[in-house]
């Protein structure tokens, strides 16, 4: 029987014929990396998604280009949409991609982010505000899946280090959508059970499915708890949002739990050492205490305690003798006193009286001085009206004398005088007004 021979055409149209009527392959979610991307001035995008282990080419037309939301740029982690065909010309496996939109958990990582900020600008991750560590916790809390190896090793690792401390287990989801929820119940219960420490742990996996430790309402609920809480979430390299906001944070469950427990070995040995330290206080107290209490009873009132009492007895009687003296000189005084206070009341009747007569004699020489002064005064008025009344002007002039005046100046000589100008003649009762008509001199000079 001889084999049906094709052509290359007939292949290639038979592949993409049977792909394009795969329906598994016609509606496409694919997540991968972009590499040599190409955007034609064309419009159109060509471009490879690849992944750890495969790649395949990727076209996406200017019509689905244009409608783009996002910045498509090399080594982008995307998620597309498309469906897979051939390449008829070129005989190549294409995925023709209709929509592009970021990897899930790239945004993710956008959100996270600006939660971070957005909490660091609150202050939930100052250093300030973080509880330190007690050094010697008593009882411990421990938030975290009931079975899996982390539970385990914090165990172990308590057992180990310091086995003396009461360890409560407080059950949580560690993975999955209600796991935020689930850590947020017991970390509520376990605060308010009163540890010292509460450890919240998980073992290392995947960024996604550590990610419900990257809850803005868990970081809130740790931020305001009252107990100190230490993370140990994931591995050395995983940093979760509850790290940033925990009082302290460790690189794994184990070694959360080797940082909240001190050594049970090197605590004994303190112990030891300050034991030596206070024994050795205690003897060098006891010896000077010793010494002291043999200084004590070689005292005097130890061997003869009578002796004390006589000396007692002795200053007692002297002061009892001194007393006596204080009120003999006491009565003595009041006499002295009294005698002072008789005396003392005659001298004052005796200057009351005295005082008195002499006010009165003060008083008598006083009046008749005023008269005398008063009389005086009368008369030095008297004449002294004499005198003013024979010098004053109005006397001359009721003798018919009278006062010219010119321009309000008293004439004292006929050369004062103005021809033809007005004057004022005072006299006794009144004033009059003249002309100056003629002047004529006195022939007689003053000697």
């Amino acid at each position: 029987m001889s084999q049906v021979m094709h052509s290359v055409t007939s292949l290639v149209h038979y592949i993409k014929s049977s792909l394009d009527q795969d329906m598994r392959l016609r509606s496409l979610k694919i997540k991968g990396e972009i590499s040599n991307l190409t955007k034609h001035r064309s419009g159109h995008w060509y471009f490879s998604l690849k992944d750890t282990r495969a790649k395949i080419s990727c076209v996406m037309f200017a019509s689905n280009a244009a409608r783009c939301t996002i910045d498509v740029k090399e080594g982008m982690q995307v998620i597309v949409s498309g469906s897979v065909s051939m390449y008829e010309a070129g005989g190549s496996l294409q995925l023709y991609v209709t929509a592009i939109q970021n990897d899930g958990l790239g945004d993710l990582f956008l959100q996270l982010e600006a939660i971070k900020k957005k909490l660091a600008a609150e202050g939930l991750f100052a250093p300030e505000r973080k509880k330190p560590l007690l050094l010697y916790p008593m009882s411990i809390g421990l938030v975290t899946a009931k079975s899996g190896a982390a539970l385990q090793d914090m165990i172990a690792t308590i057992a180990r280090r310091w086995p003396i401390a009461n360890v409560s287990l407080y059950p949580a989801q560690v993975q999955g959508i209600q796991a935020s929820q689930s850590i947020i119940t017991m970390l509520k219960e376990a605060d308010a059970m009163g540890h010292d420490v509460i450890l919240l742990a998980r073992g290392g996996g995947a960024i996604e499915d550590l990610w419900c430790f990257n809850d803005e309402a868990l970081a809130r609920v740790i931020a305001d708890m009252q107990t100190v809480l230490v993370s140990g979430v994931g591995h050395e390299s995983d940093t979760t949002l509850v790290d940033y906001v925990s009082d302290a944070r460790a690189a794994t469950p184990t070694a959360a739990a080797e940082l909240i427990t001190p050594d049970i070995y090197e605590v004994k040995q303190q112990l030891a050492q300050i034991q030596t330290k206070l024994l050795h206080k205690i003897e060098n107290q006891l010896i000077l205490q010793r010494q002291h209490l043999e200084h004590i009873k070689a005292s005097r009132y130890l061997q003869d305690p009578l002796s004390y009492i006589d000396q007692e007895r002795l200053k007692l009687a002297m002061h009892i003798k001194a007393f006596g003296y204080m009120q003999q000189n006491l009565a003595v005084t009041r006499k002295q006193l009294s005698k002072l206070q008789n005396d003392l009341a005659v001298y004052s009747q005796k200057m009351t009286v005295s005082s008195s007569q002499h006010l009165k004699e003060q008083k008598r020489a006083m009046s008749l001085q005023m008269e005398k002064l008063y009389a005086d005064a009368q008369a030095n008025i008297i004449k002294n009206s004499a005198l003013l009344d024979a010098y004053s002007p109005l006397k001359i002039l009721s003798r018919g004398y009278q006062i010219v005046y010119q321009k309000d100046q008293v004439i004292k000589s006929i050369h004062d005088l103005d021809l033809q100008k007005m004057i004022r003649i005072r006299m006794q009762d009144g004033f009059a007004t003249a002309s100056v008509l003629e002047k004529e001199e006195i022939g007689w000079k003053k000697n």
